[in-house]
């Protein structure tokens, strides 16, 4: 499938890797259709703590970067490159109503499954570090484009007492603006994919994250492996 082409030969950084899968593609054509002449479809991110990718019919802006695949001008929005990297644009019909979604490495699984809830087989301590860590991939650094476990943000799970997760995170600097707002969703999604009544996380910086601590994932996405 080929990737997005620059629409225009200027100079200044390619655009990102996007593909647009053949449903799409005919879906969006037959969108477009009878629009005014120069009409495209505009693809960015709601950046946080959850991102998530939206699309519109709109008209191009100077702050586009404009790209044409298969005859299709995708407007794409600078601030959102990142995130778009090796994205796939998809027509999804096999659910109600039939939509289109945005597919990326870096943004989190498009209509993943919540976390399992309910109380951890007795004793089985991997078992409940590894559902509290797949629910915690639902939760992005709102600076970098990439989940908090394969950040490797996370550096310890268990329990503090009966009923209560303990949770040892840390940040990728000290002065990162947003630790309350990281640290108050963590509590909330780690909690029930444990079957805890609470989750308490302490915030540490010892030893320091650096880009090494980052998952294989991770370091192949941004160029360290």
């Amino acid at each position: 499938m080929p990737s997005a082409k620059p629409r225009r030969d200027e100079a200044g950084p390619a655009p990102p890797r996007v593909r647009l899968m053949p449903e799409a593609r005919d879906a969006l054509r037959s969108a477009l259709t009878g629009r005014p002449d120069g009409t495209g479809v505009r693809i960015w991110v709601e950046r946080g703590l959850h991102p998530h990718a939206q699309m519109m019919l709109d008209k191009p802006s100077s702050r586009d970067v404009p790209v044409e695949l298969d005859g299709v001008l995708l407007l794409l929005d600078e601030a959102s490159r990142s995130f778009l990297e090796d994205a796939e644009i998809r027509y999804r019909t096999d659910r109600a109503p039939a939509g289109f979604e945005v597919v990326s490495p870096r943004l989190p699984a498009a209509g993943a499954p919540p976390a399992p809830s309910g109380p951890p087989a007795p004793g089985v301590a991997a078992d409940v570090d590894g559902r509290v860590r797949e629910a915690l991939k639902s939760i992005f650094d709102p600076e970098i484009p990439m989940n908090i476990i394969d950040l490797g943000l996370i550096y310890a799970i268990g329990w503090k007492a009966p009923g209560e997760l303990e949770i040892r995170m840390t940040m990728t600097s000290p002065g990162c603006p947003a630790v309350e707002e990281l640290v108050a969703e963590v509590q909330r999604v780690a909690a029930p994919a444990a079957g805890a009544d609470r989750a308490h996380v302490e915030v540490v910086w010892e030893p320091p994250w650096g880009p090494e601590k980052m998952s294989d994932f991770a370091k192949r996405q941004f160029g360290y492996a």
